[in-house]
């Protein structure tokens, strides 16, 4: 696993690159799956220990951003408790290696909602499934009881490539999940969802962080505004198909409790209240977002001001 490098820019794009599982390069991922292979999962892990902690010390950036997070949670922080938040991201991390060779075997899974998605797939008519960098998406896709599921990665340009390329890296090429470039020069990857959408077939999108020229709307989270994207909002009502909600909290030493929960049937967007709608929908998410974030707040992996309010992006 590439190690991020750390920054320190005061703006969300430059910081926010801790909880990008795909930065880094082949050379990365092949470390990663080299470390796998000779330590195993616990050998693994407890490598991650030593890093975490030098990590931990150097990365002053991503460490105030933690910092202001347990804050908001715990009502306290300090050097430990950011120490175990870069650890509990590195070992999730590390599990996706496992989960997209097929290892479930390993982990210990608890399964809330996820008949809905089949019930969704089997009746012709694909969905949004509308996650975070919270916890373990590849967990929810690798532990389902019908792996088969059609699932599709909705991903900006940069991201987008590393995702395919870990995916193709770590499986062997075997890897059924298909990842869609979010272009913002080229708005035709519309069309590649929609044609998903129709044909059945489920397409993941992540609702907690603006991209480049990403539309915006102003929540309360956490008892402070923040932006949160409203394009999943807008792909829905213009696809007219249901949204559901995906988390996949991670506890300690190989348990994931797998939720899928329905957000909304069918998005309404009125021409004459269109903003405030989608700012009520993504509301009602970062509502949502909170309160698993609270329960497992570990598990939340945005290492950078969170609250900073950015001219650009707005809706």
């Amino acid at each position: 696993m590439s190690t991020p490098a750390t920054t320190a820019s005061a703006s969300a794009e430059d910081e926010a690159w801790l909880a990008r599982e795909e930065q880094g390069s082949r050379t990365g991922i092949r470390a990663l799956l080299l470390v796998t292979r000779v330590l195993g999962r616990r050998g693994g892990r407890a490598l991650l220990r030593i890093i975490m902690f030098y990590f931990t010390l150097f990365a002053r950036a991503p460490r105030r951003a933690s910092r202001a997070f347990s804050e908001r949670v715990r009502g306290r922080s300090s050097f430990w408790t950011a120490y175990r938040h870069f650890l509990r991201f590195a070992e999730v991390a590390l599990d996706r290696v496992f989960f997209v060779q097929g290892r479930t075997e390993l982990f210990e899974f608890t399964h809330t909602g996820g008949q809905h998605l089949r019930d969704q797939v089997a009746s012709g008519r694909g969905a949004i499934l509308l996650g975070a960098h919270f916890g373990s998406f590849e967990a929810m896709r690798a532990a389902s009881q019908d792996a088969e599921l059609p699932i599709n990665i909705l991903a900006h340009n940069a991201n987008a490539k590393m995702i395919a390329a870990f995916l193709d890296e770590v499986s062997g090429g075997r890897s059924k999940v298909r990842v869609i470039e979010i272009d913002p020069e080229d708005r035709t990857y519309i069309l590649t969802v929609k044609e998903r959408v129709e044909a059945g077939e489920l397409v993941a999108v992540l609702g907690d962080r603006l991209g480049l020229n990403d539309r915006s709307a102003v929540v309360e989270f956490m008892g402070a505004p923040a932006r949160l994207p409203t394009g999943p909002y807008i792909m829905a009502a213009v696809l007219r198909c249901p949204i559901y909600t995906v988390f996949g909290l991670y506890s300690p030493k190989r348990r994931y409790d797998l939720r899928c929960e329905p957000f909304c049937e069918q998005v309404v967007l009125p021409r004459k209240t269109r903003e405030a709608a989608l700012q009520g929908y993504a509301q009602r998410y970062a509502e949502r977002l909170e309160a698993v974030a609270r329960e497992a707040p570990d598990n939340w992996f945005n290492f950078y001001d969170f609250w900073s309010m950015p001219d650009d992006g707005q809706a």
